[in-house]
């Protein structure tokens, strides 16, 4: 299941979440095409998105390749799913993760990207996509590690390392399961003009910022302020976890 203040944070924030989580259109290039490599996906590949948001990483796969097959986009936000181009070869689908992964379907590649901490029950949802998988299928499982580099505030960062599961534990429960599994770390190094930042946090673009008040969240960004009041462009490394969990053949 999806925690209610998360169900309400993305509700609130679908009509910008693009612009909040893009970082640049390089970013979203890069990240796909790491995607695209550690799923190994060919045309004729049938693959589903699981927390797919606005089908940022969705849409620019299928620039980079072209499916034969339409791609099943899943989130529980209908407000998120439905900025989603029309007629664009995705097929938006308004569930929960785990409840997905107990419906019938067969895949043979499905990712899940920076999803996994507001999902309560990880093994049942390994489990399942276990079972929609083919033999040597592949779950790509996308996740930050809990110490990043992100230029928030105090709080922030201990919230975030306190709520973001440690992805050795993914990995076991991921073995557990029956799933063969590689890990890498991609870094990607990102400069944000500091106004951006500045709106980004303002609008919670993480969705941890949501249990934030407003009085706490403006504290939060006089910190910031205060601590790069000479920059005006915040450099810093996005480190990425790419679990890659294959079902043998």
């Amino acid at each position: 299941m999806i925690y209610n203040t998360s169900e309400n944070h993305y509700k609130n924030i679908a009509k910008i979440f693009d612009n909040l989580w893009s970082y640049s259109p390089e970013y979203i290039k890069f990240t796909t095409q790491k995607i695209i490599e550690h799923l190994h996906l060919t045309p004729t590949d049938t693959l589903a998105d699981i927390g797919c948001g606005t089908g940022i990483y969705s849409q620019e796969i299928l620039a980079q390749i072209q499916l034969q097959h339409p791609i099943t986009c899943v989130d529980p936000s209908a407000e998120m799913l439905a900025k989603i181009p029309a007629n664009s070869r995705l097929n938006p689908i308004e569930m929960d993760g785990v409840k997905f992964s107990k419906n019938p379907g067969i895949y043979n590649k499905i990712f899940l990207k920076e999803a996994i901490h507001h999902i309560e029950e990880k093994f049942i949802l390994f489990q399942n996509l276990y079972q929609r998988l083919t033999p040597g299928g592949i779950f790509l499982l996308l996740l930050w590690p809990p110490d990043i580099d992100h230029p928030l505030f105090t709080k922030a960062l201990e919230l975030f390392e306190k709520n973001q599961p440690p992805y050795q534990e993914m990995i076991n429960l991921l073995q557990q399961v029956g799933f063969v599994v590689d890990m890498d770390m991609i870094e990607y190094p990102l400069e944000v003009p500091k106004n951006q930042y500045f709106e980004m946090v303002e609008n919670r673009y993480m969705s941890m910022l949501s249990t934030f008040n407003d009085t706490e969240l403006a504290a939060g960004l006089k910190e910031i302020e205060e601590k790069y009041q000479d920059k005006s462009v915040l450099k810093f490394n996005d480190l990425m976890v790419f679990i890659t969990a294959t079902k043998p053949e």
